[in-house]
């Protein structure tokens, strides 16, 4: 019998962090951004848990190493080849950028295949310790999946495993029977059509409450997977005790990104002797991997028996990468500073969240510069 769950169910949208007196924090620059993440088959990570979504405008080797340098976790998208992934590996080597923290992405639809890879991987470019491993589908319900994950952890022992996606808490203990971090999160990716098309999802915050509670309860971890609008998203995913968030959008229209800047003209309603005024803006292609236009890049065009759950998006230029990741720091020491934590860790142990009809004044957004 079909059940209506009737408590009320939060995004991002819908909270806020309750500023609070702090008694040991006096500057943002004491904020301690660095977290020692203990996973529960014996690995070590030390980072910030920010990473880019493995996706292809985002999920590549540019966008990557920036966020490596920045003291980021990283994930690199499936269609890279195993050539193309060492070639990437040697040249970090080279350049002193860290790999601790990069993980590689395999998909789900030849495992056999994809285990290979790895393990070419390993042979041919000596990816060895440490390894880091995404496996990555748009619904981790299946058996398949399970199989699968059960496989590489076979297969990769001492390998850290983050597998997803997910959007209930009760499928977590499953997969961390075999995973170290869960990928939480479905339909809530700016370029994802999925909830438009199926009905399917759960909203980020009361997702992120449930699935870290069971996840922590067994020493697993949990990566908030879409939903990011505003650096102050990531602020709330680690306040509700998330240990990772995974973001797209914000990254999609950086110089790293994937893809040509493209020019659009404009008219405008200004007038200067007797002509419109042609405002020029830039932007970059962003697009879901369960689009029909990653379809028919990657795939060689859409199954007929799928439907599109991701769309095609022009995302404002925003320049260069740097910027952005400079900003993420600030602002998510910035929250420290608003409510006393002294470190990122420490945040989801300080916070307190208070639900709100509505946390931006908009009213001159149309003006802005």
């Amino acid at each position: 019998m079909t059940q209506i769950l009737s408590e009320t169910y939060l995004d991002y949208s819908d909270i806020l962090i309750r500023p609070k007196m702090g008694m040991n924090l006096n500057s943002r620059r004491d904020v301690n951004l660095q977290r020692i993440f203990k996973f529960k088959h014996g690995q070590i990570r030390t980072g910030l848990g920010v990473f880019n979504a493995n996706m292809a405008t985002v999920g590549n080797f540019t966008v990557a190493q920036k966020l490596l340098g920045s003291g980021m976790f990283a994930t690199i998208h499936k269609h890279y080849t195993v050539n193309e992934i060492g070639d990437f590996i040697q040249n970090a080597r080279h350049e002193n950028v860290p790999l601790d923290n990069l993980f590689i992405t395999i998909g789900l639809k030849n495992i056999d295949s994809e285990i290979q890879k790895l393990k070419e991987l390993e042979s041919k470019h000596n990816w060895t310790n440490p390894r880091n491993i995404c496996i990555e589908a748009p619904n981790f319900y299946i058996p398949k999946a399970l199989d699968a994950l059960a496989r590489v952890r076979a297969e990769f022992p001492d390998a850290v495993i983050m597998a997803g996606n997910i959007a209930s808490g009760d499928i977590c203990l499953k997969l961390l029977d075999y995973a170290d971090i869960i990928k939480c999160g479905i339909g809530s990716g700016s370029a994802c059509l999925t909830r438009k098309q199926t009905g399917c999802g759960t909203p980020m915050v009361s997702l992120i409450l449930e699935c870290a509670d069971i996840a922590h309860s067994v020493n697993g971890h949990i990566c908030a997977d879409g939903g990011i609008v505003d650096i102050g998203d990531i602020c709330k995913a680690f306040c509700l005790n998330s240990d990772f968030v995974m973001a797209g959008g914000i990254f999609a229209g950086t110089d790293e990104a994937a893809g040509d800047i493209i020019e659009k003209h404009y008219e405008t309603s200004e007038v200067i002797d007797g002509h419109r005024v042609i405002q020029t803006k830039y932007f970059k292609r962003y697009y879901g991997m369960s689009s029909e236009y990653a379809n028919n890049k990657f795939a060689g065009g859409m199954s007929d028996y799928k439907t599109s759950e991701g769309r095609e998006l022009l995302i404002p230029y925003t320049g260069a990468l740097d910027k952005i990741l400079q900003d993420i720091r600030g602002g998510i020491a910035s929250c420290c500073t608003y409510i006393g934590a002294t470190s990122v860790k420490h945040l989801s142990k300080c916070a307190t969240i208070i639900q709100v009809h509505n946390q931006l004044n908009k009213v001159f957004e149309k003006y802005s510069v």
